[in-house]
């Protein structure tokens, strides 16, 4: 998991420098959960691909680390969740496509929305709970397993900025 502390604004710098280097570095990861997301880079493509349960829109997209000639693609799954200072989205990046994308309401009235992605039997989730201490937490990870009760064959992590 990484926050990016609201990205930039302006560029895509942390996304190009930060994200690029924990997807594509030493030892790669093949999830990691975005929080405080900011804007996506530039150069990462809409794929068509949106669930919004809730009113709460996840759209897909499909970012090339690589070249034209050699591509080296990534998905995210982006959630505009701050419409104004657009700075505490959430996203997830993953070398595979997602089998399945989840938005789970926020388990409080001052909570944000909980997203994930199934790999196969694998779910993902990233999380932010509230500043000043995280007194959400125990709500949002109340709320997980919930929706996975009636779903024994899936394993979850809860992953991200638990304040």
């Amino acid at each position: 998991t990484w926050n990016l502390q609201g990205s930039s604004a302006a560029s895509e710098s942390k996304w190009s420098v930060s994200i690029r280097q924990l997807i594509t570095g030493d030892n790669p990861l093949d999830v990691l959960m975005v929080q405080e997301a900011g804007v996506l880079p530039n150069s990462a493509m809409m794929t068509g691909r949106m669930v919004q349960p809730g009113g709460i829109p996840i759209h897909e997209y499909i970012w090339n680390l690589g070249s034209n000639s050699r591509p080296n693609s990534v998905y995210i799954y982006y959630s505009r969740i701050d419409v104004g200072a657009n700075r505490v989205n959430l996203a997830i990046v993953s070398r595979v496509q997602a089998d399945e994308v989840f938005v789970l309401p926020p388990p409080t009235t001052a909570s944000r929305p909980i997203i994930g992605i199934r790999i196969g039997n694998d779910a993902f989730f990233s999380i932010h709970a509230l500043a000043r201490g995280g007194n959400d937490a125990g709500a949002i990870i109340t709320a997980v397993d919930a929706f996975f009760r009636d779903r024994p064959e899936i394993n979850w992590m809860i992953l991200g900025d638990f304040n």
